[in-house]
């Protein structure tokens, strides 16, 4: 009876059989197309340009296999510190805080400003066209001569159109005892942690519930410069004066554009009313209420 030496080749199977050349070559290829399609979908490459205990500042690329994206931002920009300082402290947010209550407040507290101002000025001059700029500022609290606790603000931006885009992540949010040594939640485009809203108002213009694309050229931002029913830096709590999510008046608008109100998410709604509230209180301008109003129905 003869003996059929096992193969011992590159291409032998555990049972001694060699693979046939053709099936090992699809294997191959198989393997090839399923890291080449793992690499289709693009993600954020970081290179940080600013890491110290108080801020750090990215420089954020979207990359598809080992290609940046091309994105046509207009940087790098050379825009002064005093200026940035500027447009930041007159960004505010609001959160509604129960039934009958919103809670207005800078979207930057005034201890983080100067560093924000200082850093996002630098970031700006060396990105380039293809990178936005991710921020994270950490703010500390102190308690009887103690730090206590610490705040995150983190957003992106970019200049696009001669405007400044601001995409804020998360504003003042507590940092758990947990997170103080491991590392912070990055701002993403896709990633809302924070239910909060971004006032918006003239120079200043709603392209989100959290977004603002800012004309930061104009000269009103050569000095401070305030929102109509700015908290001047402080914390402010108001009443919320609508029982009904939305005016008579909106929803006869709606009716009009032919929108009816299901196809608006309860955000969206939530949105309407406030920007209703805003105009009939003076806090918003009527150029500011159209615009942002018709930016909130754009994205639906």
């Amino acid at each position: 009876m003869r003996h059929t030496p096992r193969s011992t080749g590159r291409n032998a199977r555990p049972d001694g059989r060699r693979t046939p050349e053709r099936l090992l070559a699809l294997l191959v290829l198989v393997a090839l197309a399923g890291g080449l399609s793992a690499g289709c979908a693009a993600r954020p490459r970081r290179d940080r340009l600013i890491d110290n205990q108080r801020i750090k500042v990215d420089l954020v690329r979207e990359v598809k296999g080992f290609t940046t994206e091309p994105r046509g931002f207009e940087h790098p920009a050379v825009i002064s510190k005093e200026r940035v300082r500027n447009i930041l402290s007159a960004v505010e947010v609001e959160t509604r805080k129960d039934d009958r209550g919103i809670l207005r407040q800078p979207a930057f507290h005034p201890e983080i400003v100067d560093e924000v101002a200082r850093s996002l000025s630098k970031a700006f001059s060396e990105a380039s066209p293809d990178q936005e700029i991710g921020v994270l500022t950490i703010r500390k609290e102190m308690r009887m001569g103690v730090f206590h606790k610490k705040y995150l603000t983190s957003f992106l931006a970019y200049m696009d159109d001669g405007h400044l885009y601001l995409l804020l992540n998360r504003v003042d949010w507590p940092i758990p005892q947990s997170k103080k040594t491991k590392r912070l939640p990055k701002p993403r485009r896709d990633r809302k942690p924070m239910d909060f809203r971004a006032v918006n108002g003239e120079h200043m213009y709603y392209v989100g519930s959290q977004a603002l694309e800012i004309a930061w050229q104009d000269p009103v931002f050569r000095t401070a410069y305030r929102l109509p029913g700015s908290t001047r830096g402080e914390k402010r709590k108001r009443e919320i004066l609508a029982e009904s999510p939305m005016t008579t008046e909106e929803r006869k608008a709606l009716r009009k554009e032919g929108i009816g109100i299901d196809q608006l998410t309860p955000d969206q709604l939530r949105a309407l009313a406030d920007l209703e509230e805003d105009r009939s209180a003076g806090r918003i301008t009527e150029a500011a209420y159209q615009r942002a109003r018709r930016q909130l129905l754009r994205d639906r």
